[in-house]
């Protein structure tokens, strides 16, 4: 069996998982699988001038197109502490990323080793296997050390997807057309699961509108006649929480009734029953207990609902909801908010509708929190999945600007809009010159 370094065996294991990118910064203790990199010439580097930013910009890399996995490599000590921002941003919105810190030899651990600290202990709350953030930890002897591996005998493992079954479907479409003004409320988890266009199947086939929650706004075009808009609190559309108030059945798909998107709960759930549909089981329940869950991925579960959503319209199974959604539509034309302002200075409505006219149905948005983002919400318009990149529950600021450079990495060709607001650009400002650098535009 072929000898190398385990360093080099983990180079050779992230090109087989389909790693090209990597993002961090080197340092003593990680330069061991730095050297197996630079070796290989593989996996494009980029070298972030703070190890957080090399994070959000893994993220950003992660979220910009289905089957990306973004990697930060970073050093021991204040390196893994760096990247805790990062891994609570991709856990609270199970975004898959995954970070490598270089460590003390084993045998100095706990004896007061220079920049030798427990990451793992600290990094254990904000990772997880899957879906979600991994940190692995290095010591250097580790990464040293001469073992025997073959790489090709190695083998990506299958990702486990838990789905929905036939009986609970049909459950759920059947609770879905006993109902008068029912609505669906799409998730992050439809565009993790890249299942967009299997959504607007199912919105048309059923003829029920859609709500998007933030993290799957462009999941449906924002100008589908079934795109109902978006509740909550700050970045929600006025038409959205008018339409959510005369529903009286909710089906949730990959989403997590995050306080932001629902608002007061027995407002919310006064007066409609829910069903929800989540690939994570603790989901189920966890803010409010729905009238039926099913534990699935988004995908699984969408291919299923199409699947039977067809053969019940073949039969004259379906109900019509074309009035509830003319009603719908017509809340979408009347409750618009106010944007065209001549006043000088000038307003932010107005700037948001410049924008609007200026960038093309396939700009990407990226941002983080503030006043930027809930305005950007409520006036600029997305078109498609994966335009609207966004850390919707964790919202560290200084994410946008490493984020969006992630993002541009992932695809050079997009044009990429950073919406940011002063302190969140100036938490991690210095990622500006990583742009330039690398010639990473938006």
């Amino acid at each position: 069996m072929p000898k190398m370094k385990a360093a080099m065996a983990a180079v050779l294991v992230m090109e087989k998982e389909g790693i090209t990118q990597a993002f961090g910064v080197p340092g003593a203790a990680i330069n061991p699988l730095y050297a197996q990199l630079r070796e290989r010439q593989t996996i494009a580097h980029v070298l972030a001038r703070h190890v957080e930013g090399a994070s959000h910009m893994a993220e950003g890399y992660t979220r910009a197109k289905a089957g990306n996995i973004g990697v930060c490599i970073g050093t021991s000590g204040p390196a893994g502490t760096d990247m805790i921002t990062g891994l609570y941003s991709a856990i609270a919105d199970s975004i898959p990323i995954l970070c490598i810190t270089g460590q003390a030899p084993r045998a100095r651990m706990y004896k007061e080793d220079f920049q030798a600290v427990d990451i793992e202990s600290i990094s254990k709350p904000v990772t997880k296997w899957s879906p979600g953030p991994v940190l692995i930890d290095l010591p250097i002897d580790v990464q040293m050390a001469e073992i025997e591996f073959d790489i090709d005998t190695y083998e990506p493992l299958p990702v486990y997807k838990p789905a929905a079954t036939r009986k609970q479907i049909e459950k759920a479409l059947d609770m879905l057309t006993a109902s008068s003004k029912p609505l669906i409320v799409a998730g992050g988890g439809i565009i993790n699961a890249d299942a967009s266009e299997l959504l607007v199947e199912l919105a048309e086939l059923t003829g029920v509108p859609v709500i998007p929650t933030l993290m799957a706004w462009g999941a449906i075009p924002d100008d589908h006649p079934l795109m109902a808009g978006m509740v909550g609190l700050q970045t929600s559309h006025r038409y959205g929480n008018a339409t959510m108030l005369a529903s009286d059945f909710v089906l949730g798909i990959g989403n997590r009734w995050a306080n932001r998107h629902t608002g007061s709960i027995e407002v919310y759930t006064q007066g409609r029953k829910f069903v929800h549909v989540d690939i994570e089981p603790t989901q189920i329940g966890r803010v409010f207990n729905p009238d039926l869950g099913i534990v699935s991925d988004a995908k699984i579960a969408l291919e299923l609902f199409v699947q039977v959503a067809r053969e019940r319209k073949a039969a004259g199974a379906l109900k019509d909801y074309a009035t509830w959604a003319e009603r719908c539509a017509e809340r979408k034309k009347l409750m618009q908010r106010k944007t065209h302002f001549d006043n000088v200075p000038i307003k932010p409505q107005r700037v948001y509708e410049e924008m609007n006219a200026a960038f093309g149905r396939d700009t990407v948005y990226v941002s983080t929190i503030g006043l930027s983002q809930i305005a950007g919400a409520q006036f600029l318009h997305v078109y498609g999945p994966r335009q609207w990149i966004n850390c919707g529950q964790a919202g560290p600021l200084g994410w946008t600007i490493p984020a969006a450079l992630g993002v541009v990495a992932a695809d050079p060709t997009k044009t990429v809009v950073g919406l940011s607001g002063d302190y969140d650009f100036q938490f991690l400002v210095e990622e500006l010159a990583v742009g330039a650098q690398f010639r990473l535009p938006y």
